[in-house]
């Protein structure tokens, strides 16, 4: 078949987590089957960046997206589309797939500006009605899109994220020694959060809860990837809370090279999200053989198994019981973290994601 990518939200030089997905899936698919023809597809505004996706397929270069001459400009007729991102086209003689990252300018409309929320809301029920098939990262964005967007679940598909396991793994001695050393964590017990500045996300219900836990004064709190106006509101509040910079540290946007020892080295995990779709760093995390602490909100509890410990965020006592709890309970760490690697490799592979993935690019080509 001749297969379509809308990459155009993976043209970017900071990768967030639809980028990732992307660059990921693409690879992985032409990996596992490599007989169809690969097409990455940009739209017209994101074609001035197009060499920031040039090597994400060897010896495939983007093609333009133009809504209404898809022949012309992608080459040829396709058989399927997917989009990475929250766009599909409104024309063209071809299947349509897009996966649903997440619904939260429905589910927590509170969070977004109201111009951002109704474009957002406008253009995922646009996507929806155009797409054959749509994917979800899980059974609760499955229910959610038919509650939200009155999309059949016999058109949704459950599809995973997945996690590069050659990278997210615990590194050797040496390196995660330089890592450590480099923030100055070395030999000290750490709470690890990492991911874009949100609301959602709830830094500042993990600060306090960590304030209130009173887990000691070897004890740090790294809250990773919030930047400027975000960091320094969070530190004043964590100064508030009798946290000094030394317990509560903000190092900004953590690369990926140094994630995975930061994920290792860390006594656990704590995803505290109100919610989310998914919930890609409580699988990365896992992947490296760390604890987690994992809200109960969303996808959440699907994401993470039996390999975490699940509290409930809106309960300020529950939440600062499970800090105590897995800070302490050092068998729990040891079991959490034994069972996290091969859980990871079993259901969360990129080339498995790939596969069910390009099932159901296939089973939408057949419904034409």
């Amino acid at each position: 078949m001749r297969l379509a990518f809308d990459v155009s939200s993976c043209a970017k030089e900071r990768r967030g987590g639809i980028a990732t997905y992307g660059w990921n899936l693409v690879q992985a698919c032409a990996r596992v089957e490599p007989e169809h023809d690969y097409v990455l597809a940009l739209r017209p505004h994101r074609w001035t960046d197009r060499a920031l996706v040039a090597d994400m397929l060897p010896g495939v270069k983007p093609r333009l997206l133009v809504d209404g001459l898809h022949r012309l400009t992608l080459g040829g007729p396709l058989d399927v589309l997917h989009g990475v991102g929250v766009r599909l086209p409104g024309v063209g003689g071809f299947a349509k797939t897009v996966m649903l990252h997440d619904l939260n300018v429905f589910e927590f409309p509170e969070l977004s500006r109201e111009s951002w929320r109704r474009t957002r809301q406008r253009r995922i029920l646009q996507t929806v009605a155009r797409a054959d098939l749509v994917l979800s990262y899980s059974e609760q964005g499955a229910v959610a899109l038919g509650e939200h967007c009155g999309v059949p679940r016999e058109r949704v598909r459950v599809v995973p994220l997945g996690v590069d396991t050659a990278h997210y793994r615990r590194p050797d001695d040496e390196t995660l020694h330089r890592v450590l050393e480099r923030h100055a964590l070395l030999g000290r017990p750490y709470v690890l959060l990492v991911g874009e500045y949100s609301e959602r996300k709830n830094p500042h219900g993990l600060v306090d809860a960590f304030a209130d836990a009173g887990l000691g004064d070897d004890w740090v709190l790294v809250i990773g990837g919030p930047r400027g106006e975000d960091a320094e509101a969070l530190r004043a509040h964590a100064a508030r809370r009798g946290l000094d910079e030394d317990r509560a540290r903000l190092p900004g946007w953590v690369t990926d090279e140094e994630l995975p020892a930061l994920l290792a080295g860390a006594a656990f995990y704590a995803c505290v999200s109100q919610h989310e779709g998914f919930g890609l760093p409580v699988v990365e995390a896992q992947a490296c053989g760390t604890p987690v602490l994992c809200s109960d909100r969303g996808a959440l509890p699907e994401t993470a198994g039996d390999c975490a410990l699940l509290f409930d965020p809106g309960d300020r006592d529950a939440f600062v019981a499970a800090l105590r709890r897995l800070a302490s309970d050092d068998a729990l760490r040891t079991d959490l973290a034994r069972r996290g690697p091969p859980r990871v490799a079993e259901h969360y592979t990129w080339d498995a994601v790939a596969r069910r993935t390009l099932a159901v690019m296939t089973e939408a080509a057949g419904m034409r």
